[in-house]
């Protein structure tokens, strides 16, 4: 397990997240500035991981026992022989903090939803560094996660007992595959032992892209 205190948080992550692309007035700067400072001090920020083996069996693709279906993740690791396995949370005093906040001031609330989705996506990104760290010989594709492409959002709670997440993390999951903490991620890194080819990544996978509130604003999550 990792666990990866929150640095200081992108705020212009987090104020496209708020639909802010230009310039926020000094007003708007004090309040995210002020919901960093609450959410870094709040948040236990924690990584869980298992590298596993491929599969492919008959046209299955697995891994860990767990059937990896759809045409984007086939191939997504197409030459890779390994994957991470990977969940990440910011941990619930993340979502207590948003609610608490959210009962009296919405804007606050707002900011620091944002801050914590940027939040989420930097402790991501730390433990990815991590991740090379250990294995510098190995070469990595990008995250991908449940709901991306046609991989199905259902894999979530086979993701978190194979993780054994619940009892590392404390994350669980909904009947409709939603992960509890809210700010929460699990993702899929292939591996392989050559360079790999650069796949489809972002808004050419991604399910929202034809009502994406970044992309009709010329931007990008």
């Amino acid at each position: 397990m990792l666990t990866l205190p929150l640095n200081e948080i992108d705020k212009q992550e987090a104020l496209r997240y708020m639909g802010c692309p230009g310039a926020p007035d000094a007003s708007l700067l004090a309040v995210v500035s002020d919901c960093e400072e609450k959410l870094r001090r709040a948040v236990l920020p924690g990584v869980v991981y298992r590298v596993l083996p491929l599969c492919r069996e008959n046209g299955v693709l697995s891994a860990g026992g767990m059937v990896l279906a759809g045409e984007d993740i086939a191939q997504h690791l197409a030459e890779c022989d390994r994957i991470i396995l990977m969940a990440a949370t910011l941990s619930g005093q993340a979502d207590q903090l948003i609610h608490r906040v959210g009962i009296s001031d919405m804007t606050r609330s707002l900011a620091m939803d944002a801050l914590a989705s940027a939040g989420i996506e930097q402790v991501c990104n730390r433990a990815e560094e991590c991740f090379r760290e250990q294995l510098p010989e190995v070469y990595f594709t990008w995250r991908f996660s449940p709901g991306y492409g046609d991989l199905p959002l259902a894999l979530q709670p086979e993701i978190l007992q194979l993780l054994d997440a619940q009892k590392r993390l404390g994350l669980t999951v909904t009947p409709e595959h939603i992960l509890i903490p809210r700010k929460s991620v699990t993702a899929i890194i292939g591996l392989a032992d050559h360079p790999l080819k650069k796949g489809a990544r972002g808004c050419a996978t991604c399910r929202m892209r034809e009502n994406c509130m970044f992309r009709k604003g010329g931007t990008h999550c």
